[in-house]
């Protein structure tokens, strides 16, 4: 029994005990440090503080500026409203088709001056393209909302369109060369928003197809606004206005009296 202990011992110091297994390196990180050289990203540089709006204008008043694209903004109390031209304040009233460069305070929202031109005055953002966060009264169907026609309060089941005859006798010293116009609130005062045709020296007509009770207002202009009419006593006159009753047919004479830009 002694001997076969001594064989197993001498046996097992004869073997070599196997080495243990290399442990396994550890995994490469997934997370890449950042280098020390990188830079933040570039921020986006913030909107100018002030906003310059530019077009012509259709209304101003009651602390509002509408441009002919129907967008309203709100005035500051203390605006500053001056010409373009000498940095004064107009010394003429503020009419539609006079073009406006406005400053709107984007903070505020509120216009805090506007220069005043019978002259596009271009550099800015025209009036239809100023976001809608600015406007006080957004574009309505209409270009003015103090002019807009009324619903229509009646249409002829017989007749829904109208033959619509406008004949306009104007002054002895209206330029034979020019041509006459009618600028409408539903064109947006666009001062050859109408061709009239020539009748004689003094006559223009133009014939129309109109809906029975429609309404709306108008002027006549030699071009532009500058050469709208006038009153009888030189003074710029409220808008004509017109509404097409029921028939089949319908006559309009008038007669323009001065032209604003005529003495």
């Amino acid at each position: 029994m002694i001997a076969a202990l001594y064989v197993a011992a001498a046996v097992a110091l004869a073997i070599p005990s196997p080495s243990p297994a290399p442990l396994p390196s550890p995994a490469a990180s997934m997370t890449v440090a950042p280098s020390p050289a990188a830079s933040p990203a570039p921020t986006a540089s913030a909107s100018p503080a002030v906003l310059l709006i530019d077009g012509q204008i259709v209304d101003y008043e009651r602390g509002y500026l509408v441009f002919s694209s129907g967008d309203a903004f709100k005035l500051s109390q203390d605006a500053m409203v001056v010409d373009d031209a000498t940095g004064a304040p107009p010394g003429y009233a503020i009419v539609p088709g006079l073009y406006a460069a406005a400053e709107l305070d984007e903070s505020s929202a509120l216009v805090t001056s506007v220069r005043i031109a019978a002259h596009p005055l271009l550099g800015g953002t025209p009036a239809a393209h100023v976001p809608k966060q600015y406007v006080s009264v957004a574009s309505p169907l209409v270009a003015n909302p103090d002019l807009a026609p009324p619903p229509v309060r009646y249409v002829s089941k017989l007749s829904p369109d109208v033959l619509v005859t406008i004949t306009v006798e104007v002054p002895a010293d209206t330029p034979f060369g020019d041509d006459i116009y009618l600028t409408t609130d539903s064109s947006g005062w666009n001062a050859q928003a109408i061709k009239m045709q020539r009748i004689d020296g003094r006559h223009f007509r133009i014939i129309v197809h109109l809906k029975g009770g429609a309404q709306f207002h108008y002027l006549f202009t030699r071009g532009s606004w500058q050469s709208v009419e006038r009153d009888r006593s030189g003074l710029a006159r409220a808008a004509r206005f017109l509404q097409i009753p029921g028939g089949d047919a319908m006559t309009v004479s008038l007669t323009v009296f001065r032209w604003a830009d005529l003495p």
